[in-house]
């Protein structure tokens, strides 16, 4: 704006040199010289010196020539002339007025200062005072006016003017039209002036142009002229948009409407209406602007409006096609204006929309050097509650814009600032979730950046660096470190970003990049990650991580490196890497899986080999399209070993072919066994490594061949034949099985029947399975010592659980193993204070996952090498909890014996509980009994038997025992304890004089005469706390009857009953064996094993003594009674005697008293009132209550005399 002023105040110069060399001179040029210099002089108020040739002619019309004139100081002229060629009106030029007529100044140069006041000072007059000049027409050829200004001692310099000049005189009217170079451009200038009025002021409109067309400016106003000249007007600028390449892009004018004071030291737009495009209307901006001109050059310009928006893109386009607005826009920022001086400008807007954004409540405050601007504020709100604050350098760098400052962003809301590069979803993370940014800014040529990045979010403040790459090689490189983030906060970080996967403008915008993103936590894909790092770059057809890792990604350790190429349906991935994984419940193992695929019986069967550290390599073949992956390292428990030859590579694994090596060495053969899914318990007995080894190759569409097995020295488990795999993981096959096992309780266990013992195999089978569906082992055949064994086994899963079935021959079954498969080697391995065995019973502690049903048949059963029962079958059954030996029949000499056998329950507590039932049939009880035991019983036992018991070994359950049962024994005899000893006893004489010693030894002899026998024997127990309890038990013989009760403490199978003979139907005569007591005991102590029978005849010989003393007695007391009763009949005598007496005397008393009565009725009829009568005295002597001697009682010599009662008169 000042560049313009100055050309106006430069045109006015001109004008005014122009008339300083119209001072005619008409006089000979070579004579006159001084003349005209001095005319000229008056005229201009300054001296002239015309140092060149001088021409003139009067006719047709005066005309002047001459050449190389200076107007004003030699030294410092005010203005020079190459050449002037005038003519003048000839009448006037005579009157001494020179209106000139035509005026060419060529090559004419105007000098003009502006002093340190401001003040214009030259020494040409332009006051009018001097003689009267006129010009019609004058051109100016190749002219320059230089304003010097001496308070910033600078010089501005417009050169080639041409034009044409009107002027009246040297005060106006005045018009020019032409055109003028100023810098590197050339402008089209005309402007007029009015008349000046007194006070020195005159109307100037006038009006300039960039010649390109770029802009213009037209001004108009009023004019005050002097040496402090002032312009007050309005002024119009207009610029033309860029030329647009298609007609969408056609863009108005810029238009500047504003009012204008100018002055030597000051322009002031007190109020202008800028319109950036006119076809825009409602797009208008408010403003004023003050520029100080001098030494201290300086502008200040506030700019304020309501909505500021950009033009709208073609609505024809493909956003998805497109980069992002903001690249697009930041490869679209012109280059700001630069002033050529310093100044500060303010920005007030209600809201710039910037297409895909706005900008509301924008204030910006600027200052600028004349070379860059600075920023000192500009603040914005954005959606969200969000404020923008920036400062820095703001320049033009060779035509584009620069920046290099600072930025701050602080949002209350971000889910809604987020909604301006991502769609809006429901149950956004991020609602009422602040944040706020603040980092160093840099824009330069074609790239943008972030550096000194401090992201403040959930609390922490996290470090960003960004660097956006958007012209020729587009590109975007960010670097993000970050706290620790809870699932939810990385959640709601990662509602923050652009969604790469659904927005294609990504791709577009940054075909290139790299990024690093560290965190000490956050959620990756759903799991906590520990130290996280993601390093690396992409490019348009692949992904590369320098390095990916993580101290703990739930449980899974990672440090990768990896290369993704190709495209999404057909993806090609190689790199290296080390992965450890704690654990097979880790979160990130599943994750693993659920990404991979893994099918969830795979899942299940890998578990057990977890942990692991395992470092892979995956790599192209040169020769073919094929990959290979190597893996090994600590997998589980031993070493994993893994080489993968993929014909296809890993994308394409399901459906090309495979070739695939694996093996796996350990020392702790039950872990080995556990992570491939073989159980826990060892199938191989022994030290050294166990070796698995796997060896398949083919595809999934026609199968696989190869071998799988486990071996340790000379022990394997081994398979050979064909494989398939389903879609959905299921792995069925057919082929062959071999076993050669030490001892096979590990097998058994394979089977679901953990707990169980088998003894050593050496078998083979043919096998059939589909996945954990179905299996078959058909035509088993094999040695367990020297014992063969033949059968078939199946399985098939019902519901959760698979069943077992089948059936097994077997040569002989030993008793030790039958219980071993049923309680558990360990059970029998500890042995106990008693016969029973102290080990635990409780082996597993969780449910079985099977559960079976066995048919097992042999010729005999064994129990240390010795026969014990014929042919034998049983069904060896197991559920979830328990274990049964069901139904065992076994041929036990002429009898049967039936057993059923449980063992429940599976679980936590370390007790069991032992039920079951047993029944005999017809079996000889010498062959039931141990030898001592039998020894002196005969009989057939036929009964049966239900019991129970707890504890933590099979001693605590005989020990807790509870049951009943009863039983029959036909033709029971026992020899030494025969009826005949009672007629024995009855036949001895003078018992009561017998010595007890010889008694027991006459019973003695005759118990062991003979037997006792019956028919039949039957009974009842029960079984409580480990004892059996015959109670009562009572059996009639011949002659005799044998009862009493026995108990068998379990424990020990100690014995501890006593037993009673009493005599049937036997009378003794003599009355010495009496049936209540005759009595003979029989003890029986010891234990089953070692029975002690003895016989306590005490009490017998007691009862015989006691007998014959009572007999003695029954006599004695016969004689008492018979002396009694004399005595009786004596007494008898005596009291009638006695009771007669007293009658007699009770009548005579009674006459008495009746006499006494009526004599003194007779007195008190004739005798006088008697006086009273003195109280009774009392009784002399004592009153005797006691009782009077008895009848029988002596008194002296008159023993049996009657008693006196009465005294006689």
């Amino acid at each position: 704006m000042l560049n313009r002023i100055y050309i106006v105040v430069g045109i006015f110069a001109i004008v005014v040199l122009s008339g300083a060399f119209i001072a005619p001179r008409f006089i000979q040029w070579s004579d006159y010289r001084d003349r005209m210099e001095d005319l000229a002089s008056g005229v201009l108020g300054a001296d002239v010196t015309i140092r060149g040739d001088i021409s003139f002619s009067l006719l047709p019309t005066p005309q002047l020539e001459f050449s190389d004139v200076i107007v004003g100081d030699l030294e410092s002229p005010a203005a020079t002339v190459a050449a002037v060629e005038a003519e003048f009106a000839l009448f006037d030029f005579l009157r001494d007025i020179y209106n000139l007529t035509s005026l060419t100044l060529m090559q004419p140069v105007l000098e003009v200062v502006l002093d340190e006041n401001g003040l214009l000072t030259s020494s040409v007059d332009v006051t009018g005072q001097g003689a009267g000049v006129s010009l019609g027409m004058a051109r100016i050829s190749n002219g320059s006016v230089r304003l010097t200004d001496l308070r910033a001692d600078e010089v501005f310099t417009a050169t080639r003017i041409d034009g044409e000049l009107k002027m009246s005189s040297f005060i106006g009217p005045f018009q020019f039209q032409g055109a003028a170079d100023y810098g590197d451009k050339r402008y089209d200038v005309r402007f007029n002036s009015g008349n000046v009025d007194a006070s020195g002021s005159t109307r100037l409109t006038s009006f300039f142009r960039e010649v390109n067309g770029g802009f213009s400016v037209n001004a108009e106003g009023n004019l005050l002229t002097g040496a402090a000249p002032k312009f007050d007007g309005t002024l119009t600028y207009r610029q033309a948009p860029p030329v647009a390449d298609a007609a969408d892009d056609i863009r108005g004018n810029l238009v500047l409407e504003s009012t204008v004071s100018m002055s030597t030291d000051r322009v002031t737009v007190s109020a202008f209406t800028l319109l950036p495009d006119e076809n825009r209307a409602s797009m208008r901006l408010t403003g004023a602007a003050n520029i100080q001109l001098g030494l201290r050059r300086e502008f200040d310009a506030v700019i304020s409006g309501g909505v500021f928006s950009l033009p709208p893109r073609d609505a024809t386009e493909v956003a998805s096609e497109l980069p992002y607005e903001m690249v697009r826009l930041l490869s679209e920022i012109p280059a700001p204006p630069l002033p050529p001086m310093p100044g500060k400008l303010g920005i007030d807007l209600a809201e710039v929309s910037l297409r895909g954004f706005s900008l509301r409540e924008l204030r910006l405050d600027a200052i600028t050097d004349g070379k860059a601007w600075d920023i000192q504020q500009a603040v914005a709100h954005m959606p969200g509650d969000t404020e923008v604050r920036l400062s820095g350098k703001v320049g033009n760098d060779a035509g584009a814009v620069s920046f290099l400052g600072d930025l701050a962003v602080k949002a209350e809301r971000l889910d809604a600032l987020s909604q301006l590069w991502r769609r809006a979803r429901d149950n956004n993370p991020l609602f009422n979730t602040p944040g706020a940014l603040e980092g160093r800014l840099m824009l330069a040529g074609d790239a943008f950046g972030l550096s000194n990045g401090r992201f403040t979010f959930a609390g922490q403040t996290h470090n960003v660096e960004v660097r956006l790459g958007f012209g020729a090689e587009p590109r975007l490189d960010a670097v993000l470190g970050l706290g620790t983030l809870t699932s939810a906060q990385t959640n709601a970080l990662l509602a923050l970003a652009p969604d790469i996967a659904s927005e294609p403008s990504f791709a577009v915008s940054f075909p290139d990049g790299s990024f690093s993103l560290t965190a000490k936590a956050m959620d990756v894909m759903g799991l906590m990650a520990e130290d996280f790092v993601a390093e690396g770059q992409w490019m348009p057809n692949e992904l590369r991580f320098a390095r990916l890792a993580a101290a703990n990604w739930d449980g899974i350790g990672y440090d990768l490196a990896l290369r993704l190429a190709g495209s999404l349906s057909d993806p090609r991935i190689t790199g290296s890497g080390k992965v450890t994984v704690s654990s097979a419940e880790t979160e990130g193992l599943l994750a693993l899986y659920e990404m991979a695929g893994v099918p969830f019986g795979w899942q299940e069967g890998l578990a057990p080999s977890w942990p692991a550290d395992l470092q892979f390599i995956l790599t192209d073949n040169d020769a073919d399209s094929g990959q290979v992956l190597t893996l090994t390292g600590d997998l589980g428990a031993g070493d994993f070993d893994l080489r993968a030859e993929m014909a296809e590579g890993l994308a394409r694994l399901s459906d090309a072919d495979l070739r695939l090596v694996a093996s796996l060495e350990g020392d702790d053969d039950e872990a080995i066994q556990s992570q491939l899914g073989l159980g826990d318990i060892p199938l191989f007995e022994g030290d050294g490594s166990v070796v698995a080894s796997l060896f398949v190759e083919g595809n999934s569409a026609d199968g696989f061949e190869g071998r799988a097995g486990i071996s340790q020295n000379e022990q394997s488990l081994s398979f050979y034949g064909r494989l398939s795999v389903a879609e959905n993981g299921e792995i069925s096959g057919d082929g062959s099985l071999d076993a050669i096992l030490a001892n096979a309780r590990g097998l058994a266990a394979l089977a679901g029947m953990r707990g169980a013992s088998l003894p050593a195999i050496d078998a083979n089978a043919s096998v059939q399975f589909a996945g954990s569906r179905g299996l078959t082992l058909e035509t088993i055949s094999g040695v367990s010592g020297d014992v063969t064994f033949t059968g078939d086994l199946s399985m098939q899963r019902l519901g959760q659980l698979p069943t077992y079935s089948g059936s097994l021959k077997v040569d002989a079954v030993d008793m030790v193993g039958i219980a071993a498969s049923l309680l558990g080697a360990e059970a029998l391995a500890v042995p106990g204070e008693s016969i029973w065995p102290e080990g635990p019973l409780a082996i597993e502690l969780e449910n079985r996952a099977s559960r079976g049903n066995i048919a097992v048949t042999a010729d005999a059963t064994t129990l240390a090498g010795a026969k014990i029962f014929g042919e034998t079958g049983f069904t060896y059954s197991w559920d979830q909890t328990s274990t049964l030996l069901d139904n065992l029949q076994a041929q036990v000499g002429d009898g049967t014996l039936s057993l059923s056998l449980t063992s429940c329950c599976t679980g936590n507590l370390s007790e069991r509980t032992l039920s079951g039932r047993m029944a005999l049939a017809g079996v000889d009880v010498d062959a039931l009994l141990p030898p001592l035991a039998a020894m002196g019983l005969d009989g057939a036992a036929t009964g049966g038997v239900q019991f129970e018991g707890t504890g933590q070994s099979v001693a605590d359950v005989v020990r807790t025992l509870t049951g009943e049962g009863n039983f029959a024994i036909a033709d029971f005899a026992v020899s030494g304890f025969s009826p005949e000893a009672f007629p024995s006893i009855a036949g001895i004489e003078d018992a009561l004089n017998t010595e007890a010693d010889a008694i027991e030894t006459l019973i003695s002899l005759a118990l062991g005469q003979g037997s006792f026998e019956t028919e039949e024997a039957r009974g009842a127990f029960s079984i409580a706390g480990g004892t059996v309890r015959v109670a009562n038990l009572i059996v009639e013989g011949e002659g005799g009857l044998l009862s009493g009760s026995l108990n068998v403490a379990l424990p020990l199978l100690g014995l501890d009953g006593s037993f009673v003979l009493t005599p049937r139907n036997f009378v003794d005569q003599n009355g010495l064996v009496e049936a209540d007591t005759a009595r003979i005991l029989a003890r029986l102590a010891g234990s089953i094993l070692a029975p002690a029978l003895s016989f306590d005849l005490t009490e017998m010989v007691a009862s015989i003594q006691v007998r014959a003393n009572e007999l003695e007695l029954d006599r004695l007391d016969r004689l008492r009674l018979e002396d009694e009763a004399r005595q009786r009949e004596a007494a008898e005598a005596r009291n009638r005697l006695i009771e007669e007496q007293q009658r007699r005397a009770a009548e005579e008393r009674a006459r008495r008293e009746a006499e006494e009565a009526e004599r003194r009725a007779l007195e008190e009829l004739s005798a006088p009132p008697e006086a009273p009568i003195d109280p009774v005295a009392p009784l002399g002597g004592p009153l005797e209550l006691g009782f009077q001697p008895s009848v029988n009682q002596p008194i002296g010599p008159d023993v049996n005399q009657p008693i006196q009662l009465i005294p006689p008169n």
